[in-house]
């Protein structure tokens, strides 16, 4: 019969660290999200928006860059506890682009060794 071993509480505690952490993160994230979306939103509306799109473009920029920063601060503290998700088809395409390139460069390489 097996048993087995229950978590230690150094364990449990550590998780319910890293889940508050996590929660942190996501409410901040998606607030400042949230927030630049709303004004980006209100900056269409009005009638002066369309004269100067690179404010709205910027607004996007930065939607961007702190939707990739807290994904990865979230992604992190999962992978802390051994909890992050990874998507095998990516790393497939991944994997796939990083032999075309490999092949790629053989061939320019070979090519100017015929040279």
């Amino acid at each position: 019969m097996t048993t087995k071993t229950p978590p230690q509480a150094h364990d449990i505690e550590k998780f319910k660290s890293t889940v508050y952490d996590m929660d942190y993160l996501s409410q901040c994230g998606f607030t400042e999200i949230s927030a630049v979306a709303k004004l980006a939103l209100i900056a269409l509306e009005s009638p002066g928006a369309h004269r100067n799109p690179e404010h709205i473009a910027q607004a996007f920029v930065v939607i961007l860059g702190r939707a990739n920063d807290f994904m990865n601060s979230i992604n992190c503290e999962a992978e802390n506890v051994g909890c992050n998700y990874s998507d095998k088809r990516e790393g497939a395409r991944a994997d796939a682009w990083r032999a075309f390139n490999d092949e790629k460069k053989g061939a320019a390489e070979s090519a100017k060794e015929g040279v």
